[in-house]
């Protein structure tokens, strides 16, 4: 499905002049390099970024010299120089030993484990379909040399391998799943036929089977906004080029209802135009591609998240052609508006609640310690005024190979100590498969209660019940927090709050968090309750250095049963 006039639509004009720019500007330097050292920094230290930035730095190349040289169609002075600048690009491409991420090549200290090049991980098959589309878009273009040669190494890289053998991503229910049969598939349709195109499709299909799987009825991503913006993106282009190409492929009734909930799910966990529920590994500000919000709209009759223009060229660090050209080609202004919905929802296979009205969002979150890109955060909630977080989630943080091992909980993002949860003498919540029980739960735009039961989140023996009720109404501005803990011993218990806003102790039993949005109130029983202001920084997942704030409120007494009640009350400024 194409927006027709997109290449003279103002609609598109940010985002085409920016391509320009990227573009006038790369023909000024030369292709970034990969260097041995930059590997060595993964392997050595399990740092991604000395690597993964050259790497990225090509993608973005790739994507904006194949959009400009679509839409000038040598109407511009620089169209030849672009061409030239392109297939030298599209040659170090080409020649990369692996397309695979030094991060996903099986290795040790001193070597690969096996063959690099046929590989295929998230990259390699992005690599892939990237480049077979712009085959698809400038063969013509191109020299014939550079078209064979890269038409060769897509079968030698990403078909042949794909078909050898089973991929264990063909069945794990993650974005894993989704970006590399995605890929595969749309590959397939752009550049082969007959039988062989039969086999390649029919095993995506599977594959995308499986990933349906990791949703369920109520259509929540549980590894966040941002990989519903990619796994179900690459699903849905797929689908889309598979519905281009054959007019006869049709998706059953189950499955398209399906598609239409999960396509409902940005615009629920939207906080504000820029911002959405930053449970998971989700970056601190999500922009959502614009050009699959419209096609989402258009095919599926889905209600759209709110936002006002075109998804600029850098919202995704991995500078995806997908995302990218289908904003260009499919972006429809039909899609702009600024308003948010109230309403109120509960996810209940998430067991996620949400609730805006105003400008004011809460989230609660239930689930378990064992999610894709799971965070010990099970029982947490944040609190948000016009999309600035008073009590905050972490959210990603930076991917190294530390973040993704043994050592993942030392960092700050995931622990639980981080959220907005209780510790029980000091212990913080572990990782594992427990779901949290919801014992009661209703939600409307107005008035939210949840009560949930957390004590087998915690490795702690004595310890019988910690039941968690939050209590929200919207009207009064107020949330009400009851954590109830039941233990076969005296214990301590410490309620924990997290914020990037530095709070304040007005006196002892009221502290206030001030931010540019407004104003919340944290009213606590001093008699019971000693306060503590934990200042830290940590690194987030841009490499930025990021300071927050951890509150304690640690109880005075050891006691067997203990109930603590905590107000929040905030107001708009």
């Amino acid at each position: 499905m194409k927006i027709l006039g997109w290449e003279n639509s103002e609609v598109t004009l940010n985002l085409r002049k920016q391509v320009d720019d990227l573009v006038l500007e790369a023909m000024i330097g030369s292709i970034p390099q990969l260097l041995f050292s930059g590997y060595m920094a993964f392997v050595e230290k399990g740092s991604r970024r000395e690597s993964e930035l050259a790497y990225f730095e090509r993608r973005k190349q790739l994507a904006a010299f194949c959009l400009y040289l679509q839409y000038h169609e040598r109407t511009e002075s620089d169209y030849k120089r672009a061409v030239n600048y392109f297939e030298e690009l599209l040659w170090a491409v080409n020649n990369e030993f692996t397309w695979c991420v030094m991060a996903h090549l099986p290795q040790d200290k001193n070597n690969f484990l096996e063959k690099p090049e046929t590989q295929i991980d998230l990259f390699a098959a992005e690599t892939g379909e990237t480049l077979a589309e712009i085959l698809k878009l400038h063969s013509n273009i191109l020299h014939p040399f550079l078209v064979n040669e890269i038409r060769k190494r897509i079968t030698e890289r990403i078909f042949e391998p794909f078909l050898a053998g089973s991929w264990w991503w063909e069945t794990v229910q993650s974005n894993w799943c989704s970006v590399c049969c995605g890929s595969v598939g749309m590959a397939a349709l752009l550049l082969t036929e007959g039988d062989y195109k039969l086999k390649l499709l029919q095993k995506v299909d599977i594959g995308l089977v499986n990933y349906l799987k990791s949703f369920g009825e109520d259509g929540a991503c549980e590894e966040g906004i941002g990989y519903w913006v990619y796994g179900f993106g690459y699903y849905i282009y797929y689908i889309a080029l598979r519905k281009e190409m054959d007019p006869e492929y049709q998706q059953k009734e189950a499955v398209m209802n399906k598609i239409k909930k999960i396509s409902e799910f940005p615009r629920v966990v939207q906080m504000s135009e820029k911002s959405f529920v930053p449970f998971s590994d989700v970056a601190a500000k999500s922009f959502l591609p614009t050009g699959l919000l419209s096609y989402l709209q258009q095919e599926y009759g889905v209600r759209t998240p709110a936002c006002e223009y075109i998804t600029p060229f850098d919202f995704d660090n991995g500078y995806r052609f997908t995302h990218l050209s289908r904003n260009l080609w499919w972006t429809d202004k039909g899609i702009f508006h600024r308003e948010l919905q109230d309403e109120g929802v509960y996810l209940p296979d998430r067991q996620w609640l949400l609730q805006r009205k105003n400008g004011c969002f809460l989230a609660v979150k239930g689930g378990n310690n064992m999610e894709q890109h799971n965070h010990n955060d099970t029982g947490s909630f944040v609190l948000a005024i016009q999309g600035e977080l008073f009590l905050a989630d972490l959210g990603a943080g930076c991917y190294t190979a530390d973040y993704f091992g043994e050592k993942r909980y030392e960092f700050v993002q995931p622990r639980s100590r981080y959220h907005n949860l209780p510790l029980i003498n000091g212990q913080e919540q572990v990782d594992g498969a427990v779901e949290c029980k919801v014992e009661t739960v209703s939600v409307n735009e107005e008035f939210a209660d949840i009560t949930m039961e957390l004590k087998r989140l915690y490795a702690l023996p004595e310890l019988r019940s910690l039941k968690r009720k939050i209590s929200s109404d919207m009207i009064k501005e107020s949330v009400i927090l009851k954590d109830s803990v039941v233990s076969t011993e005296e214990i301590a218990i410490e309620e924990g709050f997290v914020s990037y806003l530095k709070p304040g102790l007005t006196r002892e039993g009221e502290i206030i968090i001030q931010g540019k949005e407004g104003i919340l109130t944290l009213c606590y029983e001093k008699a019971l309750l000693d306060y503590s202001l934990e200042e830290f920084s940590f690194e987030n997942h841009y490499g930025e250095q990021v300071t927050a704030y951890r509150i304690g409120l640690k109880s005075k007494e050891l006691k067997r049963e203990f109930t603590v009640d905590l107000s929040f009350v905030y107001r708009k400024c």
